[in-house]
């Protein structure tokens, strides 16, 4: 596409038209100054010659042009647009087998909905670099970010009871989250984690895991998991809650460490519910960035105006001598 960088510069082009429509001054018509090296726009007898007055106009065209910068302006090329970085810490443990989560008329694990809504939340989440990070015994590095959401979905699907252990280690999760970050160079560190049990693993306690975190200036978006309802234990016959193995008390307070926020899910539509106010505290970013190229075409018309000043020059000079 062709533009001009300038284009009040052509108002320029009616200087000449101006000029001539000023009075004339009586003092400089009687000692009027002829300069040889330029085109003398009359001929003798005082007759106009319209051609060199064309040539004359198209030059000061020509150089008016020049001045405005004309350019022409590529395709725009897309820049990286500004994103968020998210890591989703899942816990596998055993407990995520039992089956308290009503969906679509039945009980289903609760991994099975963990699945289906964080599967929705990375699809909503297109431009973001997102990772996965599975914890149980250990925690382990399913994909580090990546702003390839399709792929990010594929990975969730394949989420197994088999594929971390038993136990559940949360601070391992946030130590491993908040490495990575510094490995890839993230700006935002956001972690969202989710467990439905309490750290079982000695070493580190999640909240001083949390304390640093806070300090590498990572913020925890924490997700309890668990239906408040009672069940019958298929062993013993007793009545069970199976929400009472959730630790909110340290999952609230990695929250409150890192300026994040604890959530509660309790069903599906909760859970989705949560993914969503998430969305709206971290809003995908829209803004695009763009690089336009640009070719500077000015010289063309000015060499065109250089050229035309020297030929109406050689005219001039064989017409007069």
């Amino acid at each position: 596409m062709l533009t001009l960088i300038w284009p009040w510069a052509l108002g320029l082009l009616l200087l000449p038209i101006f000029v001539r429509l000023l009075p004339a001054s009586v003092q400089l018509a009687r000692h009027a100054v002829r300069i040889p090296t330029l085109p003398h726009l009359s001929m003798q007898g005082g007759q106009r010659d319209p051609g060199m007055l064309m040539a004359a106009w198209c030059c000061w065209a020509l150089f008016t042009l020049a001045l405005s910068r004309p350019v022409w302006l590529d395709k725009p090329v897309p820049l990286e647009r500004p994103h968020r970085d998210i890591l989703l810490a899942i816990d596998l443990s055993d407990s995520m087998r039992i089956p308290d989560m009503m969906q679509n008329g039945r009980l289903v694990n609760r991994l099975t909905v963990v699945k289906q809504q964080l599967r929705d939340f990375i699809g909503q989440r297109a431009g973001d670099r997102m990772g996965l990070i599975l914890f149980a015994d250990h925690a382990y590095l399913m994909s580090p970010l990546t702003p390839d959401w399709q792929t990010l979905q594929h990975f969730v699907d394949e989420l197994d009871f088999s594929m971390a252990g038993s136990l559940t280690s949360i601070a391992e999760a946030i130590t491993l989250a908040l490495h990575r970050f510094e490995v890839q160079g993230s700006r935002q560190k956001i972690l969202i984690l989710l467990s439905d049990g309490r750290d079982t693993v000695e070493g580190v306690s999640p909240v001083a895991a949390a304390r640093l975190a806070a300090s590498k200036g990572m913020r925890i978006y924490s997700i309890g998991l668990g239906a408040a309802v009672t069940m019958v234990d298929p062993i013993t016959g007793d009545q069970i809650d199976p929400g009472n193995d959730l630790d909110e008390k340290t999952l609230n307070e990695l929250a409150i460490q890192t300026q994040g926020q604890y959530f509660r899910a309790r069903d599906p539509e909760s859970l989705a519910s949560i993914y969503h106010e998430i969305s709206a505290l971290e809003a995908v970013e829209k803004s695009q960035r763009h690089y336009q190229p640009r070719t500077e075409l000015y010289a063309w018309p000015l060499l065109m105006a250089s050229l035309l000043s020297l030929l109406l020059m050689v005219l001039y000079r064989r017409r007069h001598g």
